[in-house]
């Protein structure tokens, strides 16, 4: 499996999945492009598929020796390098950066040409795939990636010859594959709906509606999470309305949102990133989670976030953005609340529905958590990319 950063504690979806995989008795190596993540919160119970990854430096030591092993090897290297600065020739940084994974591509390469590796995947379609195209391609191996969201939606370039190259591309949502077909050239008969999905932990009935109304956020804080969207949309609630918002996570807008959410005293607290217990804890405390994303500087946006499959399986209602593959888990007025992105009264208004109706509250958790155990669940999941890996593997 090739990620870019590992161990990662907003991509859960990389560790279920390679730990159904090791279940299922297959040997699985994670190769992460950059650095290993120091510091991560991570669950106790992922200890062995953290132990799976692989760190390899960018230029020296076995990467340099994996660059001589595929200069070696011209006739399959050239075309390779050829087709990467011909793809990326008018975008000169994202040039830079897939050049700069050929060395440990290679590396990787290397490594697996006899270590009865029998499938490469790429969890994301960006430089993961980049670098599982460049190690099958130097291989022969068949390989496969995934298409989430922005790793889509950034650039395309390089993005069909991939796809054309691969076994199969799992699209995680409709909304990505039908972004997918669309492109030009683009082998549609290998791009497949194949979700993400989550832990289904035990159901935890919402806390009695009384004040205050509990509300969280959990996610980066980054302008693309719309969390200062929130924070406005509660400028926009009576004050006959009660209520406490909780946000768990970190990012490059902690301070401006500390100093905006200053005027609500401490009925809103920030916590920092936390582990999944944590996370889990939060939520089943909340009366609903708010998810209130929206397109980010360069076309960064949603899949279907894993923090919503996690709210709605413990059957909690959720406010969220009518955006990318939302829709197709969080269905308006039955699993959740839609909102149009950054619509900053539609999010105060669809605050104020869940504390005036908590029945409806209630049941829209409940089917929203019938919802993810139906389609959403990690086991089933992760038991179709494995599936689709062993049907496509010789």
């Amino acid at each position: 499996m090739v990620v870019s950063d590992f161990p990662k504690v907003t991509e859960t979806f990389v560790l279920a999945n390679a730990r159904h995989f090791l279940a299922r008795g297959h040997e699985v190596a994670l190769f992460h492009l950059k650095p290993f993540r120091h510091g991560e919160t991570l669950h106790p119970d992922t200890a062995h598929v953290v132990a799976c990854g692989i760190d390899l430096p960018w230029i020296r030591g076995e990467s340099a020796r994996g660059l001589l092993w595929g200069l070696a090897r011209p006739r399959r290297l050239i075309p390779l390098v050829a087709t990467l600065i011909k793809a990326f020739g008018t975008e000169p940084k994202r040039l830079a950066a897939s050049l700069a994974i050929v060395p440990k591509s290679l590396a990787m390469a290397r490594r697996i040409t006899g270590d009865g590796t029998d499938h490469i995947h790429a969890e994301f379609a960006g430089y993961p795939a980049t670098a599982a195209w460049i190690i099958a391609g130097m291989t022969g191996k068949p390989f496969s990636f995934s298409a989430h969201a922005h790793d889509i939606f950034l650039t395309q370039s390089l993005l069909v010859t991939k796809a054309r190259a691969a076994c199969f591309v799992r699209a995680i949502s409709k909304f990505n594959k039908s972004f997918l077909e669309a492109l030009p050239g683009f082998p549609a008969e290998k791009a497949e709906v194949l979700h993400c999905g989550v832990t289904i932990p035990p159901d935890a009935p919402l806390p009695a509606q009384q004040s205050p109304l509990r509300l969280v956020f959990v996610g980066a804080l980054l302008p693309r999470k719309g969390v200062q969207h929130l924070l406005a949309a509660l400028d926009l609630l009576p004050d006959s309305l009660d209520w406490r918002l909780d946000i768990l996570g970190g990012g490059a807008m902690d301070n401006d949102l500390m100093s905006r959410a200053v005027l609500h005293g401490p009925r809103v607290t920030f916590h920092g990133p936390q582990g999944s217990d944590s996370v889990r804890a939060a939520m089943a405390a909340a009366h609903a989670v708010i998810v209130p994303s929206t397109t980010g500087e360069g076309g960064r946006s949603e899949g279907i976030p894993v923090v919503l499959m996690e709210a709605l399986a413990l059957s909690r209602p959720v406010i969220t953005s009518r955006l990318s593959g939302i829709p197709e888990l969080v269905i308006d007025g039955e699993t959740g609340i839609l909102t149009e992105p950054g619509d900053v009264p539609a999010i105060a208004r669809a605050i104020e529905a869940i504390a005036a109706h908590p029945g409806k509250a209630a049941a829209m958790g409940q089917a929203g958590r019938a919802r993810v155990m139906a389609e959403f669940d990690i086991d089933q999941t992760a038991a179709a990319l494995l599936r689709r890996i062993e049907e496509t593997t010789p």
